[in-house]
């Protein structure tokens, strides 16, 4: 996998690496609609553990949450506590959240997001944040969730994250305030190809797939504007949001392969800072002085070979 980060400094927080109490391994999501009401049969439903959840508070701001103790569930369950307007939240979707985590066993809080605005964003349906992740697929922007889990679905211990265990266990939940989401893939104009650089396919899903050309990649690093974005343009003060494949540059030495990319490996949408120093030169070079909306192409020199990236500029975090 190729390395975006030169350090970790100055990077937001991630949610796996908070997922450390009560038995949480690297998971966070689920799905929406109004208390114990109906839903969307894509979404998880509403039940008893999630509709007996109640938390108080502004929106956005840490809530007073209470919970029964002894809450257990027969799967994952998720009941919205304040509805949103803002839109509809689909699987693909980066969205930035403030949660708090409670241990239903006790109904004591074990960890929150610290509601600082300095959560990396969750991609709803990414593997990494399971069922908490999936639950975000049917939300909109403003819902304030309550998920409740089976403990053993986010320990990993569970072989499905889809809600269906056959018997009552204890319950985590998830109070979720849903404060933005991105979109899903640059939006930008298609532009001309590039002369002599690889050819960039889509997928329906927006996912790329890159065919590195027969020759050797270009002496110095390159960038080649594929989609042109209208949103905000980025500076090195800004962390930008974004998805990226990349592919090695085999040229004439033999087959290329791809080495990394956060549209299959679970991840997700990345947050990376643009100041110098925090992410290598030829990606902070991709995305610094874009566009939200505008997809790159980009070709990178690195210790491990020559690398095209193709990058997606997604979004830019709230200051």
């Amino acid at each position: 996998m190729p390395v975006l980060h030169r350090t970790e400094r100055g990077s937001v927080r991630t949610i796996p690496a908070l997922l450390v109490t009560i038995g949480l391994a690297a998971s966070l999501t689920a799905c929406a609609s109004d208390g114990a009401g109906t839903t969307p049969s894509s979404c998880a439903a509403p039940g008893a553990a999630s509709a007996a959840v109640t938390a108080s508070g502004a929106f956005g701001k840490e809530p007073k949450v209470t919970v029964p103790s002894g809450l257990t569930t027969t799967g994952t369950q998720v009941s919205v506590l304040r509805s949103g307007d803002g839109r509809e939240i689909e699987d693909g979707t980066p969205a930035l959240v403030e949660y708090t985590l409670v241990d239903g066993a006790t109904g004591q809080v074990v960890q929150t997001s610290g509601y600082s605005g300095q959560t990396a964003p969750i991609t709803a349906g990414a593997q990494n944040y399971g069922p908490l992740g999936t639950a975000l697929e049917c939300a909109h922007v403003g819902d304030r969730l309550a998920v409740a889990v089976p403990k053993s679905e986010l320990s990993g211990s569970a072989t499905s994250a889809s809600g269906s265990s056959r018997k009552a266990e204890d319950a985590v939940i998830a109070v979720m305030d849903v404060k933005q989401a991105f979109d899903a893939r640059a939006t930008g104009t298609p532009q001309l190809a590039g002369d002599g650089m690889p050819a960039v396919v889509l997928a329906p899903s927006g996912a790329p797939g890159i065919t590195i050309p027969s020759w050797d990649a270009p002496k110095d690093d390159a960038l080649h504007l594929l989609r042109k974005g209208s949103g905000a343009l980025l500076t090195a003060k800004d962390t930008a949001v974004i998805k990226y494949t990349a592919v090695s540059w085999a040229g004439s030495n033999g087959d290329s392969t791809v080495v990394g990319s956060n549209w299959t490996d679970g991840s997700g949408a990345q947050a990376i800072p643009l100041a110098k120093g925090q992410v290598i030169d030829g990606v902070r070079n991709a995305v610094l002085g874009h566009r939200v909306g505008d997809q790159v192409l980009a070709i990178v020199h690195q210790q491990s070979g020559t690398t095209a990236y193709v990058i997606d500029v997604l979004g830019k975090m709230p200051a």
